[in-house]
């Protein structure tokens, strides 16, 4: 990472600065305003500056910085990944970030139980817990990018969680560090002898808040009544009702309560069983008191989720309903998405009669997609229940923010509660706004659209909220949070959720627990009633390409360089924000955003495939090097000039090889630090000739494979694997003449040259038209990012080589796979392509032991950035070395340079995966086999 300059105009205490300077290394603590600027924003719609960004990598950092922090009485927030929607995580102090140290999953008991650090993604523990058929109660939406951290403190829960299933009521053990850096770990007996000692008084003053609340018989059936449903709002007070130990109401009241009583270090879930056999189904309703008529009764049977879906909401995903009906629902007419799940396929059977008897007793029941047991049927309609956040954010006009927010009401209340939210809209002019939740739970979120740029606009969600406000705890007494947390949005209403005596137990425990107000101070606990309206995020129009990012950084897992530079949400954040700063500071941040922002960006699209309206941050970054391009003519040259180029790159390879091996220390001034050592050059030369046949393919053997050969002693070209493949199985191999011209254009649309790249990709269109006889015969690119350049060819039909191995080639071989562990890397274009189906499936075909480490997404070689900006790929690969399994000799990918940083990075030589099918098979095609229809096209 770059270093960061210190602010000299910094607000926070000095010697708080020197003592953060002693203990975290600089490139893990940012002061300078263009860092600064792109951490200050969360999913949520408020915006703070914080004055110093931290990396925390150890428990042991975290309660230094906690000491130095409550002696010098500095504000401190803590942030997972900052999905959270209510500003529970952005601060004008100090932003205290994680590093990937704190990734440790461990599993216990077969599954039952499982720890994890505050740092794992939620989707990452379930996948671990996959094979024990468990998973961890909380499902929040966010699951794929949401951190362990933010999911225990904010209590989130979700689609199939409820209230049984959160944080609070399937924590196990917790361990936690206090703001005055006193660690304690529940599950270890002298830790928690030690903390009863060192905080006996503290402890005594919990026992004895608790005391008085369980006496209070108003207050204590007021919490009863509470978390009966859903409830988020302000601290878990049912913890008063439920532990007597100081140390469990202690360890529960962490939880939800949005680091601003200590920080989770450590957690211990108990999990709950996947079930074994599960349907899904989608049924359409007159209205909502004719849906919520049934969910009791569906609750009753015991399915697994109920999701609600209004007139408005079915609208916005017109579009994936078409699969289902062909008319709009009525602007009254209500869904419901039920799944249920069973043990075994007779009880499903059993549960699925049960709901269908419930629903055929009822008039006007539209069953818009019958129940299914379909994995692929259940995805398609829970994409359409998941699409409503990104359908309503997708149209919103520039310059807005979509909020969401979300409320539970008792359910015998929900149709009337519903009707009355709908009326709302009406009144306040949120026309688009759309109402949808888990209705087991009585539980919706509504999303709307608002803007922040005048008075009358913030003054109109006043207005709005405090009308919400009003109807939710007074008319239907239900709860202001069911899920997001209470945040600064919602901390000016604890008052008038709780009342005066709950009210005032919140802060009793605020003052006792964070005495010195330390702790994320402005969330849960904020005298400032107009909290909700100030800090308020503005959206200024930035690109076309990227205004509709709502910053809710679903996109930062897939991006090699978040920990490196700047993440896709942070890089249009940025250049938001940079929009209100003086000319002067306007003017430092475009120098940093060159490399931040530009240099560093991969451009791979992958943060595409996790948004929740589609952004490709990486087409922006291209225009933008584009905008910039200086090299117009050596673009046009080497466009015009293909074989040439390939020529003296070749040569420059091997000329650099043998200066490496003849003068190592010039090679080491001149190269950039981390730089792979450079293959040998392809051989251009090829020994396997292909053998006539009735099926054919049409090969191209795309540049880098036509660049970089393998050192690997007597290794083929990966075009002569190919050929002797295809001559296996009885595939005749079309070489199109001319192709050493050729070209996808990637290389000229990665750099900024968009009209090279298209005419290198129009030319080789031209050429595989011509030799695929019109469209006749397939046509395969042995690198999968060339094959996505081609993917959309119309009249064409392209395959990437790994595809086109498991579809025609592989079933007319005999395969003996390898008995050792296999490195497989799915690249980013092949996560485009097909999810990486076909490397995946054929790396189960060559090996036993397959294993495709976590944490990795994308390499970060991104073309040549493997060679030019190694720090990059170097980043991107940081955890794949620790997962190579002992024993492990070999990896494979589809992509000739991400296979150069993968072997540097990981220590085993990673080579294309036709490699490996080549050496562990033989031909099963005798020539009764071989007939003229060829290989479908």
């Amino acid at each position: 990472m770059r270093e960061s300059s210190a602010r000299e105009n910094s607000v926070l205490n000095p010697a708080f600065l020197q003592g953060v300077s002693e203990l975290l290394p600089t490139e893990r603590r940012f002061t300078d305003l263009t860092r600064r600027l792109a951490h200050s924003t969360d999913a949520s719609f408020y915006h703070k500056v914080p004055e110093l960004v931290v990396e925390i990598a150890s428990a042991d950092e975290m309660r230094e910085l906690l000491k130095l922090a409550q002696q010098y009485q500095v504000p401190l927030t803590f942030r997972a990944a900052g999905t959270s929607l209510s500003g529970q995580a952005i601060s004008d102090s100090v932003l205290v970030l994680l590093t990937r140290d704190w990734q440790a999953i461990a599993i216990l008991e077969q599954g039952t139980r499982v720890r994890l650090q505050p740092g794992v993604i939620g989707a990452d523990a379930n996948r671990k817990l996959l094979p024990y058929g468990r998973k961890i109660g909380p499902d929040p939406a966010s699951i794929n990018t949401c951190k362990i951290g933010g999911i225990a403190a904010n209590n989130a829960s979700g689609m199939c969680c409820g209230v049984r299933h959160n944080s609070y009521h399937t924590l196990q053990e917790l361990t936690f560090i206090l703001a005055d850096g006193t660690l304690v770990d529940t599950s270890d007996a002298t830790s928690v002898a030690a903390f009863r000692q060192s905080h006996a008084q503290l402890l005594d003053e919990l026992a004895t808040l608790g005391e008085q609340v369980r006496g209070d018989a108003e207050l204590s059936a007021k919490i009863a009544h509470q978390y009966r449903l859903k409830n988020t709002m302000g601290y878990g007070l049912n913890a008063l009702l439920d532990y007597q130990d100081p140390v469990a109401l202690l360890s529960h009241l962490l939880i939800g309560s949005e680091g601003t009583l200590g920080f989770i270090a450590e957690i211990t879930y108990q999990t709950v069983a996947v079930p074994k056999a599960s349907a899904t189904g989608l049924y359409l309703f007159a209205d909502s008191h004719a849906a919520c008529a049934v969910i009791s009764e569906l609750k009753t049977i015991g399915v697994d989720a109920v999701e609600f879906m209004d007139g408005r909401s079915l609208a916005s995903v017109r579009e994936l309903l078409l699969a289902y009906t062909s008319t709009t629902p009525a602007p009254a007419a209500v869904a419901l998405l039920i799944e249920i799940g069973r043990d075994s396929g007779e009880q499903l059977t059993d549960g699925i009669a049960a709901i269908e008897g419930c629903l055929g007793a009822l008039n006007d029941v539209q069953p818009l997609c019958p129940f299914s047991e379909d994995p692929v049927t259940a995805a398609a309609l829970w994409q359409i229940r998941k699409g409503l956040f990104p359908a309503v954010g997708a149209v919103r006009a520039s310059g807005t923010t979509v909020i969401i927010e979300d409320v539970a009401f008792p359910l015998d209340q929900l149709p009337d509660a519903v009707t009355a939210l709908q009326q709302l809209f009406v009144e306040h002019g949120y026309h688009e706004a759309i109402i949808f939740g888990h209705a087991l739970d009585g539980n919706v979120h509504f999303v709307f659209t608002q803007g922040f740029a005048t008075t009358a606009e913030t003054e109109r969600y006043a207005n709005f909220m405090a009308a919400v406000v009003t109807l939710v705890t007074e008319r239907f007494a239900g709860t202001l949070k069911a899920e997001h947390g209470t945040g600064r949005n919602m901390a000016p209403y604890l008052y008038a959720q709780w009342g005066g005596a709950g009210l005032a137990v919140m802060q009793k425990l605020k003052q006792l627990i964070d005495p010195v107000g330390i702790l994320n101070p402005g969330v849960i606990i904020n005298d400032n009633p107009n909290a909700h309206i100030e800090d308020l995020k503005q959206l200024p129009a930035v690109d076309a390409t990227v205004d509709a990012c709502i910053e809710c950084g679903f996109c930062e897992p897939q991006c090699p360089s978040l920990h490196y530079t700047l993440s896709p949400r942070q890089r249009i954040a940025l250049m938001r924000r940079t929009q209100h700063q003086t000319p002067a500071d306007q003017q430092q941040i475009q120098q940093d955003f060159q490399h931040l922002g530009i240099d560093s960006c991969a451009a791979t699209g992958l943060c595409a495939t996790a948004c929740p309206v589609g952004i490709n941050t990486g087409s922006w970054v291209q225009q933008l090097r584009a905008q910039q391009a200086r090299h117009t003519g050596v673009a046009n040259w080497t466009a015009k000039h293909l074989s040439s180029s390939l020529q003296i790159a070749r040569f420059g390879m091997s000329a650099a090889r043998n200066v490496a091996k003849i003068v190592p220390k010039l090679v080491n001034t001149l190269v950039p630090a981390g730089m792979p050592d450079l293959p040998p050059a392809a051989t251009t030369t090829m020994t396997e000739q292909p053998q006539p046949a009735a099926r054919k393919m049409v090969y191209f053997i795309t540049c880098p494979n036509r660049m970089f050969g393998y050192a690997q002693d007597n290794q083929r070209s990966l075009p002569d694997t190919v050929v002797r493949l295809c001559n296996k199985a009885g595939i005749e191999v079309i070489l199109p003449e001319s192709a050493a011209q050729s070209c996808c254009g990637q290389p000229w649309q990665s750099k900024g040259y968009p009209q090279q790249a298209a005419e290198r990709r129009e030319q080789l269109r031209q050429l595989l038209w011509q030799a695929s006889e019109q469209g006749r015969w397939p046509i395969v690119l042995d690198a999968s990012p060339c094959a996505l350049q081609l993917d959309d060819c119309e009249h064409i039909t392209t395959l990437e080589l790994s595809a086109f191995l498991y579809q025609h080639v592989v079933p007319e071989l005999a395969l003996e796979p390898i008995n050792e562990p296999l490195l497989v890397h799915v690249t980013c274009s092949s996560r485009h392509l097909d999810q990486g189906t076909a490397l995946r499936n054929l790396a189960q075909l060559c090996s036993t032991k397959v294993v495709e480490p976590d944490g990795i997404q994308c390499c970060g070689f991104a073309g040549d950035k493997g060679f030019t900006l190694p720090e990059l790929n170097s980043t991107a690969l940081a955890p794949l070395a620790e997962q190579v399994p002992k024993d492990c000799s070999k990896g494979v990918s589809t992509s000739r340079t991400c296979e150069i940083g993968l072997t540097q990075h990981s220590g085993v030589a990673y080579a294309h995966i036709a490699f490996l099918l080549d050496a562990i098979s033989h031909s099963n095609v005798s020539n009764s086999n071989v007939n003229d229809e060829g290989v479908s096209a």
